[in-house]
């Protein structure tokens, strides 16, 4: 299991626990007359909120964790990820100090509650929900990626290199795998999946890398195909 899928399966429970704690305080402090019994929804937002709180910070640890990794190549998406998670944090700090030290606020409570819940959906729809879309979609990536293509030139790799240090050196080593600023691309054509994008690590997804990258990375629409062939035979070397 990749690291992405089970952090997006931490935040389906994370996503199903605000929804409990919010419907549970809805119904308790709403107007409408309810048939469920006081205490039992007390008990019930509380036991959603200890495991939202739970699974929000072990989601945030793994978050920095990546992130300290992946450096330079967070994407704006996930900036804006990071910024809104950050900003659940705070507000539902806030509205568990009030609820236990600063009672004279407790008609702000419902307030910071809805807006945590609100938040958390939006950091839901920018993480996890963008995953599970690229992954039930990803049949019209893989189709486009299984397409036959031409036959590929032969490379020379000392062309290949010449150009590696003219394109690519700037951002990516070759003597390591791990990333800094960029992804190592050492044994880059000998693990199953490359570094950042995850797409399987051949040729063909090297390719469709090159024209069309992924996240901050830029395009080599220039490249020509003899180019691009010596590149290939290059990185085979690494």
């Amino acid at each position: 299991m990749s690291f992405f899928m089970f952090k997006s399966i931490l935040a389906v429970f994370f996503l199903l626990a605000g929804i409990i704690a919010l419907f549970s305080m809805l119904t308790l402090m709403g107007k409408t007359e309810r048939k469920a019994d006081a205490k039992l929804l007390r008990r019930l937002h509380k036991g959603s909120g200890f495991v939202f709180a739970a699974l929000l910070l072990v989601i945030s640890y793994f978050c920095v964790k990546y992130w300290a990794s992946a450096g330079d190549q967070i994407s704006t998406r996930a900036v804006f990820h990071g910024v809104l998670a950050f900003a659940v944090i705070i507000v539902f700090v806030l509205k568990l100090l009030i609820v236990r030290f600063y009672k004279q606020f407790l008609k702000f409570v419902p307030v910071m509650g809805l807006t945590v819940f609100a938040l958390s959906f939006i950091v839901f729809k920018t993480s996890a929900g963008y995953f599970f879309l690229r992954t039930f979609c990803a049949h019209s990536e893989s189709s486009e990626i299984s397409t036959p293509s031409p036959p590929v030139l032969k490379g020379k790799i000392d062309n290949g290199a010449a150009l590696f240090s003219s394109k690519c050196a700037s951002c990516h080593s070759t003597d390591r795998e791990e990333s800094q600023g960029a992804p190592g691309l050492k044994n880059i054509l000998k693990k199953e999946k490359l570094p950042a994008s995850q797409r399987p690590a051949t040729v063909e997804t090297i390719l469709l890398q090159l024209k069309k990258p992924f996240r901050v990375m830029p395009a080599f629409p220039s490249l020509s195909e003899q180019e691009l062939a010596d590149l290939l035979a290059y990185l085979k070397t690494l």
